[in-house]
């Protein structure tokens, strides 16, 4: 009976040490997911969502209104408005309404999240939608930045 089981367990070492040693190998040479995932939405946003920024920034300046679009280095990407006639000199462009779209590797997911209240205001920003990235196109991205814009029409 002992010699079954010193069979089977060795059996099983054997298969569980192959898996172990491929998996290994395979870490090291091939991509992660979230690697995948990191370079799949880096060229989102160089296709998709800072043009359609940029797009919608040229608008707001043509109207008075001062836009900043700036990434971290985490891949975050946001919008930020300076609305005419507010005063920036000393104030971070965070300060101002920002929308940013952010990578979540782990789900596989984008979110947005968005700053829309006034400064010093008693109630918090918070997220705003959380996407697939095969759901980001130009018109997606352009209605949420669209919505945005409405809500901080009378900031």
């Amino acid at each position: 009976m002992a010699h079954n089981q010193n069979k089977y367990l060795g059996t099983a070492l054997d298969t569980f040490t192959r898996k172990q040693t491929a998996g290994a190998d395979k870490e090291q040479g091939d991509e992660t997911a979230a690697d995948v995932f990191q370079r799949d939405f880096a060229k989102l946003k160089e296709a998709v969502i800072r043009p359609v920024l940029a797009s919608i920034g040229s608008m707001l300046q043509e109207r008075g209104h001062e836009f900043n679009i700036a990434e971290e280095q985490g891949g975050k990407i946001s919008l930020h408005i300076v609305p005419a006639g507010a005063i920036k000199s000393i104030h971070p462009y965070g300060w101002f309404p920002t929308l940013s779209f952010f990578g979540a590797p782990f789900t596989g997911s984008l979110g947005l999240h968005g700053r829309n209240l006034r400064p010093n205001s008693e109630t918090s920003s918070g997220p705003r939608g959380e996407y697939k990235l095969a759901q980001i196109d130009s018109a997606l991205v352009e209605k949420e930045v669209t919505k945005f814009i409405s809500e901080i029409a009378n900031w």
